[in-house]
């Protein structure tokens, strides 16, 4: 009996070190991101994930709103380490932004109201295997990325910025591009630590 393929799954890292190329079209790209979007897994087949993808200014846009709300809120001493750390969000080629629909949400509760006090969960963990599905397909295409989440700094601003619906709620922020700086090697806790056999 042959096993299961797995090479692929270790392909996706979260890769900081991007440039500002992309190595497939936008076109592409935005397909990749829609077959996810259309095929990714919901509670109740809700489909309440809503994403943005941010290229060119719109992108250079968001990260210089929240390096201006990073610097409303750190030390002096933060100043550098962290205009390096945007620095290098910015030079990405372009960022997914993903949100929860909270007027989706609110109508499936009112639909199952025996599970509602769940949805908020189920759904959190349904936009969570998006962001897998895209950024392992991504890893899969040699595009680079990572998952950031500076929600609390632009929560009351991003939809605004972007011209997106008040219901969108900011999950997430992934950063795209082409890998310049591989990865360090990761480490990993012992298995025995984290998985039990039981039969």
């Amino acid at each position: 009996m042959r096993c299961i393929e797995q090479d692929s799954l270790n392909r996706r890292r979260s890769i900081y070190g991007l440039s500002g190329v992309l190595p497939v079209s936008e076109n592409c790209f935005v397909d990749t991101v829609e077959s996810c979007l259309l095929h990714c897994p919901t509670p109740f087949n809700v489909q309440s994930a809503r994403v943005a993808i941010l290229f060119g200014k719109k992108h250079l846009q968001l990260w210089q709103k929240i390096r201006e709300e990073l610097l409303n809120v750190i030390t002096d001493k933060q100043v550098a380490a962290t205009n390096k750390k945007i620095d290098s969000f910015a030079r990405a080629y372009g960022t997914i932004l993903f949100f929860e629909d909270r007027k989706a949400l609110m109508g499936l509760k009112k639909q199952f109201p025996q599970y509602a006090k769940n949805m908020r969960i189920w759904t959190q963990q349904a936009n969570g295997i998006l962001q897998y599905m895209i950024w392992q397909t991504l890893a899969e295409n040699e595009v680079g990325a990572s998952l950031q989440h500076y929600n609390e700094l632009i929560n009351k601003s991003v939809n605004k910025m972007f011209d997106l619906p008040k219901t969108w709620e900011l999950v997430a922020q992934m950063p795209f591009g082409s890998i310049e700086t591989e990865p360090a090697e990761k480490t990993f806790l012992p298995l025995e630590q984290r998985l039990k056999i039981l039969r």
